[in-house]
This record gives C-alpha cells, sequence and structure tokens, in this order.
C-alpha cells in the first residue's frame, strides 16, 4: 500500500511493502528513480538488523547459525500503519515466528517519514521488548534519479563531502569486504560519479562527516546522516543506468571470509532490554 504526506510544494509516497519510499516531487520535480524495477524488484526499503551481505549468507550467536538475507528482512517485510498525517507517517514492524527462525531478538521497528518543507526526514527505531540483549543494524537505502534533470550528463555529476575528515574506501568484493584495509579516494572532498565506479558492487566510504551533497547541473540534493559512520553508492553493476542509491549504515557489510557473530562483529548496536537504538537520514532537494 502507498501512502502520501505533503508539505507545501513536496510530496513524498511510502510503500508499507519495506517502509520505502519510492517518490519524492519537489517543485514538479520527481527526484527518485522510478523508471523499472528490473533492477532489483525491493529497492530502496529500510535496512534492519543487518546491512549488506554477510559472508556465506548467515551470522552465528550463542553457538547457533542463522541466515540472513542482503540488508536484513525489514525490506521484504509488509509494515503497519501506526501514525498517519498530511506532514508525517510512522510506520511499525514487529518481530513474528518468521524473524524469530532468522534473528534470534523479540523489536519492534519503527520508521517515520515527516516532511518539512522541502526536507524529508526518515528516522528509524529499533526498540528491543525481549528481556536480553539486542543486537543490529540500521540502513537505508533510497533511489535518487540521476542526473536530476534533462541535459546534464551522469558522469558530469557529483558527491561533495562539505564534512569530511579523512574519508576512506572501504573495499568491495562479491559483495562483502575484501579487506579492511582503506584507501583514500576523494579529491578535493568529491566523488566525482562515472558508471565504471559500480562494476564491483556499492562504493563504500568511511569518514565522510555525515553530509553529501549530490550536484548535478544546477540541481543539488543534500544529505545528511550524522551518527551513521559510513555511506555506500550504488548502481546494477556493468549498466548505464541514470539513477544513484544512496546507502548510509550504522555498519559496513560482512567481511570475506569470517562468518560473523552478532556479539563481536565490528560495529555492531548494543541494545539492552527496554532501550532502543535510533539512525536518521534527511534528504533535502532543491539546493543552490
Amino acid at each position: 500500500m502507498e501512502l502520501k504526506i505533503q508539505s507545501g510544494d513536496t510530496t513524498a509516497v511510502i510503500d508499507t511493502y519495506g517502509g520505502k519510499l519510492v517518490s519524492l516531487i519537489s517543485g514538479g520535480r520527481e527526484y527518485i528513480w522510478r523508471e523499472t524495477y528490473c533492477y532489483w524488484p525491493d529497492r530502496a526499503g529500510v535496512l534492519f538488523p543487518t546491512c549488506g551481505r554477510l559472508y556465506g549468507g548467515g551470522i552465528t550467536y550463542r553457538g547457533k547459525r542463522y541466515d540472513m538475507p542482503l540488508h536484513g528482512f525489514a525490506y521484504t517485510s509488509e509494515f503497519g500503519v501506526e501514525e498517519h498525517s498530511p506532514h508525517s507517517l510512522t510506520l511499525t514492524l514487529r518481530n513474528s515466528p518468521e524473524t524469530l527462525r532468522i534473528y534470534p531478538f523479540e523489536f519492534v521497528l519503527r520508521v517515520t517519514y515527516a516532511l518539512s518543507g522541502s526536507r524529508l526526514d526518515v528516522t528509524a527505531n529499533a526498540e528491543n521488548v525481549g528481556g536480553e540483549d539486542m543486537y543490529c543494524s540500521i540502513g537505508f537505502h533510497p533511489w535518487l534519479k540521476v542526473p536530476f534533470s534533462d541535459g546534464v550528463d551522469y558522469e558530469e555529476c557529483r558527491v561533495a563531502f562539505p564534512l569530511a575528515v579523512d574519508a576512506c574506501h572501504c573495499v568491495m568484493s562479491g559483495g562483502v569486504l575484501d579487506t579492511l584495509l582503506r584507501e583514500s579516494c576523494l579529491q578535493n572532498g568529491e566523488l566525482r560519479l562515472k558508471h565504471s565506479l559500480f562494476d564491483n558492487d556499492a562504493y563504500m566510504l568511511s569518514g565522510t562527516g555525515g553530509k553529501a551533497v549530490i550536484e548535478c547541473g544546477e540541481d543539488s540534493v543534500a544529505l545528511s546522516y550524522g551518527g551513521m559512520p559510513y555511506i555506500g553508492f550504488w548502481h546494477m553493476e556493468r549498466t548505464n543506468a541514470d539513477l544513484l542509491c544512496i546507502e548510509p549504515m550504522t555498519a559496513l557489510p560482512g567481511r570475506e571470509g569470517v562468518t560473523e557473530d552478532w556479539q563481536t562483529r565490528p560495529d555492531v548496536t548494543l541494545v539492552p532490554p527496554g532501550g532502543s537504538a535510533t539512525a536518521t537520514v534527511s534528504i533535502e532537494t532543491g539546493i543552490k
């Protein structure tokens, strides 16, 4: 089910399947890539309880192995509607017998979309409603239509990181981290877009300072993701699709050759009983 929220001349449409953003129109311009689902049918959903792919497709906890799909299961789950107003929408996903088979923790995941003028804030809150510590990571996956307008070539676009400090490329191979060695990657604080950038899967970065500005011709979109130490950029490898998938994450994908464990994997978020973990990303359109 698709639901709409609006503020001024900005409208967002969110699908309850996956809690995903499927349209963002501001000033009469569509900023979300909507041409086809052929690249990945379950695009753009909320990432929980993992981000990215785990080596071997699984993770252990207290000596037991649990299968875990790419990016977790939230993006392929149907959310309930908790609250819907003209400017905001809150969706809810709760643990079930199906989730407990692959994720042994009791949770309530709330995802709130809120519009204020041309800025869309998306907040995911994962509450631990069980009796023991819960482990998770959270991410987002919006697909932007890049370039934003006709007459601009994809490879004329760039991503600027005005707050970056020692930004590094976290090398990927086959959907998992190839190495923990990280390479300096930005020139003059920016990343120039080119289709071949994604030929080896997502281009993952750390140290970007929690802000990215995608600049295409005279139009720009600002993305704020403070508190999330990593961000990835992706489109289907070896294609010339006019899209840019943005992936801010609280944790990186799994490591090559390592069967991860919930209690020891890098950057995992520990949530005590009754506690919660929160991550927010803001998308502001039409930035000059």
